[in-house]
């Protein structure tokens, strides 16, 4: 997020610097458009780059997979443990 704000403010200076001496009012009116313009090729560029990461995913899933594992050995342990208590909804009074 942080890489995705210094390109904008980058892109915005940039523009604003070199386009105020020659207009000022050209300046402020596109530095804005170039600063998202930026943030938006950046967002791109980190996209792309997780994107070359093929490693990260099967260790992630194996992660994953280890976790759903340990979660149903605990749900399996305390459904044999203590079996919730029956009690017919009749006896219960609401005010």
């Amino acid at each position: 997020m942080l890489f995705l704000v210094v390109a904008a403010l980058g892109g915005g200076v940039a523009t604003a610097a070199l386009l105020g001496p020659v207009s000022p009012l050209a300046a402020l009116i596109t530095a804005p458009f170039v600063a998202s313009a930026a943030a938006v090729l950046a967002s791109f560029l980190m996209v792309w780059r997780g994107s070359r990461d093929g490693q990260a995913t099967p260790t992630l899933d194996a992660q994953a997979d280890a976790m759903v594992a340990a979660l149903r050995t605990l749900t399996d342990q305390a459904n044999a443990a203590a079996p919730a208590p029956q009690a017919p909804a009749d006896r219960h009074r609401v005010a």
